[in-house]
């Protein structure tokens, strides 16, 4: 046993020596070192990007991969890295970075900004990333530069100094605008959160942006727009000036003007309350709109409440509108009789759709659609015309292609004289055919029979057909058959129906779609003799 094992160990540093690579749970390293962890990769080749995955390998160059066989880098790493994180509690607005860390969090309690201290790395180029965790909203600051309160920052060492790879400078001092004036860089947002942002003075122009753009006089609480010296609580110079009264109760209303007094009533329809917007042109100086509210009653003031809108120099009501009847819009009339009510001509450049509800779209229909009339209560619909009960939805004609010849006592269907028709779900069509056919033979003979119309292998009519061997007085005519047409209407349901023509031979042998070239002057019209089927099917 014992030289047995010498034997191997020589076989193998013979193996190792020769072939200058190591592998473990491996026959095949990729490298000069090779590792493969759940030992999946094959005895020969490359393994593939799943057998790789567990694999440690040291390539000839020196690079080494961790997850795949071929490192292009020193370290290259097919997965995700971890770096421990160390929590530092602070102590006195200070706390010290041990050394051998690459990642730390911040805790505890800062009443100031946290100073930092950190170990000079013994690289250049050694990272190391800071979470601000702590308390009170302050930030900490390493070697100038300023975490957040609740950010994280990354740093490296460079030049015997921790920089941040944020772009901001090792030393750096930001500008304070409680101090000294300062310029923005570029946008910035602000956001509060739940948090309140209050500014207090006491100057008359206490607050503005761009001059009298927007002035806050903090010493007579009033607003500036276009003024630094504002009159009332909102001062607009150069379009208007509102004047609203004091009032402590908290309303939702964007803007709420109070219309009557005491000793009157409500606005009602003979008041017509409303904003007059008037022109100052020395051109014309007078009305130029006008919008009115109150109570549409002209005597009471509980009934239902208008709001309209007047246009011209002698104000024209051309938009009315009240919550009667939950709520009306008269165009062109005070008195709507329905949700939109237009007294005039109508003119739409666009879509117009019917149907739907409260909170979905109507139908616009499809190009060539009319529209019809649902009756009262209920919407229109758009429809294509040859769906509309009444009208002809469609036309449909077949003819006989081929010659056949039914014996005495048989039938035949006629080929091409047969047709397959649907009827759409959920309607009735009627369906009108005329039929027309011949049925003759040239052998000197009489003969006579019957044309019939079979729905789904069911006769539903039929006709009787003749033809006169030949005619006495010694004409020259002879075999003429004697054309037999006949109508029919049937009304189904929704399905698919197959119609065709056929033909029994009662007494004698007769032959359809017969082609009558021994006729005398035959001028080679091969319909002339052809059975024929024309539809019409009309919407019910």
């Amino acid at each position: 046993m014992r030289k047995n094992l010498l034997l191997a160990g020589l076989f193998t540093t013979f193996s190792l020596v020769v072939k200058s690579q190591v592998g473990i749970n491996t026959s095949n390293p990729q490298g000069v070192f090779n590792i493969d962890g759940l030992k999946n990769n094959p005895t020969t080749g490359v393994p593939n990007a799943v057998q790789a995955k567990d694999d440690l390998v040291m390539i000839s160059n020196g690079n080494l991969g961790l997850g795949l066989t071929a490192p292009g880098t020193t370290l290259d790493v097919n997965g995700a890295i971890t770096n421990r994180e160390t929590a530092l509690a602070v102590a006195g607005n200070a706390v010290t970075i041990p050394v051998n860390v690459s990642q730390v969090q911040l805790t505890g309690a800062a009443t100031a900004t946290v100073a930092i201290s950190a170990f000079a790395a013994p690289n250049p180029g050694q990272r190391l990333i800071v979470y601000n965790n702590t308390t009170g909203g302050f930030g900490a600051t390493l070697d100038g530069v300023t975490i957040p309160n609740g950010k994280a920052l990354e740093f490296v060492f460079s030049n015997s100094f921790w920089r941040s790879t944020d772009g901001g400078a090792a030393g750096a001092s930001p500008t304070n605008i409680y101090t000294a004036d300062g310029t923005l860089a570029g946008n910035r947002t602000v956001t509060q959160g739940a948090n309140t942002l209050t500014f207090t003075g006491t100057q008359t122009n206490a607050f503005s942006v761009d001059g009298t753009t927007l002035s806050v006089d903090a010493a007579n609480n009033r607003l500036g727009i276009g003024t630094t010296t504002p009159s009332s609580k909102l001062h607009v110079e150069g379009s208007q000036l509102l004047n609203a009264a004091v009032t402590t109760a908290q309303t939702k209303n964007a803007l709420d003007i109070n219309v009557g007094q005491d000793g009157f009533g409500y606005g009602n329809r003979t008041d017509n309350f409303g904003i007059n917007m008037k022109s100052s042109s020395s051109v014309f100086t007078g009305p130029i709109s006008r919008i009115n509210f109150g109570d549409v009653s002209t005597t009471t003031a509980t009934g239902d409440r208008y709001l309209s809108f007047s246009v011209g120099r002698i104000p024209n009501e051309l938009m009315y509108l009240t919550d009667a009847n939950s709520g009306r819009i008269g165009i062109g009339t005070s008195t709507p009789q329905r949700a939109l009510h237009v007294n005039g001509a109508l003119q739409v450049t666009n879509e117009i759709n019917v149907g739907g509800n409260g909170t979905t779209a109507g139908s616009a229909g499809t190009s060539g659609q009319i529209l019809t009339s649902g009756g009262a209560g209920a919407a229109p619909t758009w429809q294509t015309l040859n769906t509309i009960s009444g009208t002809i939805n469609g036309a449909y004609y077949v003819q006989g292609t081929t010659a056949a010849t039914a014996a005495q006592g048989t039938t035949i269907d006629v080929p091409g004289a047969t047709i397959t028709l649907t009827v759409p779900a959920g309607r009735t069509q009627t369906f009108l055919f005329t039929v027309l056919g011949y049925a003759t033979l040239v052998d000197g003979n009489s003969s006579q029979g019957v044309f019939a119309l079979v729905q789904n292998g069911t006769k539903i009519s039929s006709a009787f057909a003749s033809k006169a061997g030949s005619f006495p007085g010694g004409t020259a005519l002879g075999s003429m058959p004697v054309p037999v047409t006949f109508l029919k209407s049937v009304t189904l349901t929704a399905g698919t129906y197959t119609f065709k023509v056929q033909y029994s031979a009662w007494f004698g042998s007769a032959t359809v779609n017969f082609v009558p070239s021994g006729y005398g002057g035959y001028n080679g019209d091969t319909e002339s003799m052809l059975t024929k089927m024309q539809i019409l099917v009309y919407n019910n």
